[in-house]
């Protein structure tokens, strides 16, 4: 009676913590469809608000970003290209050196083989002078140097062989680079080609803006739209369940690393080439190599919006959790997506060119309860 009441809780205690696992489900996707909607109106408003001006600035975006991509994998499949031919070189060094340990010992053996046919049979040193219980060692010698050459010269073909083959991808990788080079030349060329139509897109941009007042008023919409789309993504949580295993952000107020090291090139509150007043800070990466632009999390939070955004292009917000929220902006790529959880120095995304800016950099802000703040407060000096 007792291991049936056992049985009994178990399946009661395991039914409770399953509906439980459901319902927490249930509300997660919920809480998804909820920040869908709250994602796609914001979206849907800013279209609206930017015209055929934000038709423009998203068709250069997506042809740069292709351009882009295509100059990288040309450049990386050079690397790789590189990389294995020097491998190969020294894969075709050390075939070579066994080829000649191999021949060494070869021809070793053919002189004592030449200064023993000059002398009498090696059959009559055997029989002759020699005990008869000898014989049978002598007769394992002479097999094992007669197997020893036979071994030799199978391994000397086997190796041979390596080499052929090693020289053949050799000259298939070699023809390969040469063909990569002509397909970086004409990559590098779209790629200054799709640069150039934008830096012409920002600068009249900013000549329309000082003879427009219809610029000003579509870059105060974007400005209104990304405090609507951060302010609706505050009543929506998902995986709440991670949310409380997060250490407080506040207690590292001033202590965070910077998202990407570089220099601040426009500070809070300051003005850029388009006239706009920053709520964050454009910072400017200190290497330009695809390493060097990669943006990283300032801590374990949530990532609540990968998606472009009008003037700042490919965007990423991400909810620190305790009221503090930022935005990266002005990316090339985009490492994440919404609802994945990070932790401090992971990867988000790499800073870039999209949106209403012409050269490579971040655009950085932090929110505390929808209030901008100065990220230099928040950040190491």
């Amino acid at each position: 009676m007792k291991y049936l009441t056992t049985i009994l809780l178990t399946s009661l205690l395991f039914g409770f913590q399953t509906s439980a696992v459901a319902r927490n489900v249930q509300a997660e996707l919920q809480n998804l469809q909820k920040q869908k909607k709250i994602i796609l109106q914001a979206q849907r408003e800013l279209k609206q608000a930017l015209g055929d001006v934000g038709k423009n600035l998203k068709k250069l975006d997506t042809e740069l970003l292709t351009a882009r991509k295509a100059y990288r994998q040309v450049r990386k499949e050079i690397v790789a290209t590189d990389k294995r031919l020097q491998a190969l070189a020294i894969e075709k060094e050390g075939i070579k050196q066994n080829m000649q340990s191999l021949y060494q010992q070869m021809l070793k053996e053919a002189k004592a083989a030449y200064r023993h046919g000059r002398q009498q049979s090696i059959w009559v040193d055997m029989l002759s002078d020699v005990s008869i219980t000898e014989l049978p060692h002598r007769q394992y010698l002479l097999k094992r140097a007669m197997f020893s050459q036979e071994k030799d010269r199978q391994a000397w073909q086997v190796e041979m062989d390596k080499l052929s083959a090693i020289e053949r991808e050799e000259q298939a990788n070699k023809d390969k680079l040469v063909a990569l080079s002509e397909a970086r030349k004409d990559a590098e060329r779209v790629l200054v080609e799709q640069i150039t139509k934008k830096k012409k897109a920002a600068k009249s941009l900013r000549s329309n803006l000082q003879k427009e007042k219809a610029q000003e008023r579509r870059l105060a919409r974007q400005e209104k739209a990304l405090k609507r789309l951060l302010d609706g993504l505050a009543d929506t949580l998902l995986a709440s369940d991670k949310r409380d295993k997060v250490i407080s952000i506040r207690k590292k107020k001033g202590k965070l690393q910077w998202p990407i090291q570089g220099s601040v090139m426009v500070g809070f509150k300051q003005r850029t080439s388009t006239g706009v007043k920053l709520s964050g800070v454009h910072i400017s990466p200190e290497k330009r190599s695809a390493k060097g632009r990669l943006v990283k999390a300032s801590a374990a939070g949530q990532v609540r919006y990968a998606d472009w955004f009008g003037g700042y292009g490919l965007m990423m917000i991400v909810d620190y959790g305790h009221g503090i929220m930022a935005v990266y902006a002005h990316n090339d790529a985009l490492h994440k997506q919404v609802g994945d959880w990070v932790e401090k120095n992971e990867v988000l995304a790499e800073a870039g060119s999209t949106g209403w800016v012409d050269d490579i950099r971040l655009y950085f802000e932090i929110r505390d309860k929808g209030k901008p703040v100065n990220p230099a407060r928040w950040c190491k000096k």
